[in-house]
């Protein structure tokens, strides 16, 4: 009766643990205001570009129809 001897037997490999998979997050978003506000400008096709005021528009505007008058022929 050999029950405790183990060199007759299959002895199994050990196990080793698999690593967790880990789930990828993105990076947090800036929380600084100037940071964000730049992330916002580089992603618009206006960046750089300004708003007119209202008195700006209206003189490019009347230049604007002054130029094609002027450009026009006589009737």
């Amino acid at each position: 009766m050999g029950g405790g001897h183990r060199a007759a037997q299959e002895v199994s490999a050990p196990r080793r643990k698999k690593p967790r998979a880990r789930l990828q997050l993105p990076p947090p978003a800036p929380r600084n205001r100037v940071a964000v506000a730049l992330a916002a400008r580089r992603g618009s096709g206006a960046a750089g570009q300004h708003g007119r005021s209202p008195g700006a528009q209206r003189r490019a505007d009347r230049m604007a129809l002054q130029k094609s008058l002027r450009e026009a022929p006589d009737r």
